[in-house]
């Protein structure tokens, strides 16, 4: 009987002795896939999770090591190690800290290193732990205030409180916050939030790997940033702190109240977001989005989509085209855009002399400020020829005496709301299809020659230099237009 007591008490000390504490993971300790860390407080919890679907068609089989919020029951993901290198058999990884001192996550019977900190490190005796504030820091043993590596300096999609966002000009380390690639999958998105690198002290929203934004926080003026008026109301949920030396340029957002479950996030659909946790309701609200328009965003629908801010969902294919990915679609990811459902006749036939491609009008839409012009054109036919002339050439639009000219992937055109058949502000736009485009309640009008044809959609007025009426003669050529 003595004997069983010893043998199970060595074993229990053992297993303790190889496996992680509640926060801390000591050298020859090792966090397994079923296990976790939890921060003291509670808050936060370190492990690796599988974020997969709800269909099983869409279920995916990629792990991850992450920080998550451990108080809400809705999992909901704050940082990913191993975001761009998923796992792929959950019963081999570990996380542990190798001979070298650096986290690893390593594949326990390969002994191949899926992940690492990746630091010089000149000492063998570290430990790791998740802090209460939800960072994750890598230490000497010996001297637990000296951090080696921590996870607030390398940000997935969200801020922690307390955390720094901007550039260490020492170490020219740039903590920026990058979106998942859709709600599934935590892979490097598209959109970016990150210092001006510029030198002007702003923050700006721009697709990843970019410097032009397409929104900005405006340069810090010693209080707020001018474009989130939300920074100067009298109760504020976050207290934010704008930091300028010779070593760091960086801000921080930290709680009012610190009991307060909160997320700041840079969202796939490219908005910075920030939610609270509210427990009447059990799900996170929504407080704050910049930009506060979903259409702001720099190609948020993709190519050959038409974005519209008062309608659910925002992005739709335009005429001829269907959605590239519908899984993506589905996964809040629509940068894919749409595709085309039928060749361009001079892509076909590799001729633009004679082709039958025509043009479908897309009315009352804004277009992007960078649309190309073309001042040759004197008239919307000539303009129409000269995308014609061109295979590249996708779409035109006539206006005021100008010709614009798009070629290749058409992006950022959006809805505006016209009332009745016209509106001062929404211009038309001229889509190139093929002639075999789906057949609805748009008509397609019939080619004579060389001429572009224009498909009408809907009750609206003529396009600017093609007149009303039935058969109407424009540079000696008949058009039918189907009103």
């Amino acid at each position: 009987m003595h004997l069983l007591i010893d043998f199970t008490l060595l074993l229990f000390l053992c297993t303790q002795a190889n496996s992680a504490s509640m926060d801390t993971i000591l050298a020859g300790q090792a966090l397994a896939v079923n296990a976790k860390l939890v921060s003291k407080n509670g808050r936060y919890a370190l492990g690796f999770f599988n974020k997969s679907s709800s269909k099983p068609s869409q279920d995916t089989t990629n792990w991850y090591l992450g920080i998550w919020f451990n108080t809400v029951p809705k999992f909901t993901s704050a940082w990913v190690a191993n975001r761009d290198t998923p796992i792929k058999n959950t019963t081999s990884p570990e996380l542990t800290i190798s001979h070298d001192g650096n986290l690893v996550i390593l594949n326990r019977f390969t002994k191949s290193i899926i992940w690492s900190t990746q630091e010089n490190i000149t000492r063998n005796s570290t430990t790791a732990m998740l802090l209460s504030n939800g960072n994750f820091i890598l230490t000497d043993s010996s001297n637990s205030s000296e951090v080696l590596w921590q996870s607030f300096d390398h940000p997935t999609d969200t801020l922690f409180p307390g955390a720094k966002l901007g550039w260490d000009k020492v170490t020219g380390l740039n903590r920026r916050l990058v979106p998942w690639k859709n709600l599934n999958n935590p892979a490097t998105g598209v959109y970016c939030y990150a210092l001006d690198p510029s030198g002007l002290n702003q923050f700006m929203l721009t697709p990843l790997n970019s410097s032009i934004p397409y929104w900005s926080t405006g340069v810090w003026n010693g209080e707020y940033f001018p474009s989130i008026p939300e920074m100067k109301v009298s109760n504020p949920v976050f207290n934010t702190t704008f930091v300028i030396n010779d070593q760091e340029r960086y801000l921080t957002v930290n709680l009012v109240n610190k009991s307060m479950v909160t997320r700041n996030v840079m969202d796939i659909s490219g908005q910075r977001k920030a939610f609270i946790w509210l427990e009447d309701s059990q799900d996170w609200t929504m407080i704050y989005a910049q930009p506060k328009l979903q259409c702001d965003v720099f190609a948020i629908c993709g190519s050959f989509t038409i974005c519209n801010d008062n309608a659910l969902p925002h992005c739709n294919c335009m005429e001829g085209f269907t959605i590239t990915s519908p899984m993506d679609w589905e996964l809040e990811d629509r940068t894919g855009g749409c595709s085309r459902n039928t060749p361009l006749d001079c892509i076909s036939n590799k001729s633009t002399t004679h082709t039958t491609d025509k043009f479908y009008s897309v009315s009352c839409v804004e277009f992007p400020e960078n649309a190309p012009k073309l001042e040759a054109a004197a008239s919307a036919s000539e303009c129409a020829q000269v995308c014609l002339r061109d295979c590249s050439c996708t779409a035109y639009s006539f206006n005021d005496g100008r010709c614009s000219i798009w070629h290749n992937e058409l992006l950022n055109i959006r809805a505006l709301e016209c009332s009745g058949t016209s509106s001062p502000t929404g211009e038309t736009l001229y889509l190139r299809v093929s002639e075999h485009v789906r057949r609805g309640s748009r008509q397609l009008l019939p080619a004579v020659g060389k001429t572009a044809t224009i498909l009408i959609s809907g009750a609206g007025s003529s396009p600017p230099g093609h007149p009303r009426g039935p058969w109407a003669n424009s540079l000696g050529v008949a058009r039918h237009m189907l009103l």
